[in-house]
């Protein structure tokens, strides 16, 4: 064989290769669906990123901030809290498109009755 040829089968060996090794995620920003943003197209991460990002945030129950992309290690986990009628999630995972779901992970019975207590407190103060 000649060096062209070694040189070509090498290249298209080394492609392959990292072609299996790169991790693909889901990708969307500030969503209110999860079902539209697993519609778009997806990305293939860089070697920098090492997981799929998760991140769903919830306000008044029903409003959704879904938030998907290629992530690193540092952003897992972060920055979440479940406060009165808000919530965030953050969470990140190992595995080609295994960000598929959205698990906010918001206790909405938690809000509810803060929601609850906060009225009967107006209203117990109000008749004061």
């Amino acid at each position: 064989m000649n060096i062209v040829s070694t040189a070509l089968i090498s290249l298209s060996a080394l492609w392959s290769i990292l072609q299996v090794n790169s991790l693909q995620c889901y990708s969307c920003t500030d969503m209110r669906n999860n079902t539209e943003c697993n519609q778009l197209p997806t990305v293939t991460c860089n070697s920098t990123s090492s997981y799929c990002f998760t991140q769903v945030e919830k306000v008044l129950v029903n409003y959704l901030k879904i938030t998907k992309r290629c992530g690193h290690s540092t952003e897992c986990n972060s920055g979440n809290y479940n406060v009165w009628i808000a919530s965030k999630h953050t969470s990140c995972c190992i595995g080609n498109l295994c960000n598929e779901f959205a698990n906010g992970k918001t206790n909405v019975t938690y809000n509810v009755f803060l929601i609850l207590a906060a009225v009967l407190a107006l209203s117990i103060f109000k008749n004061i």
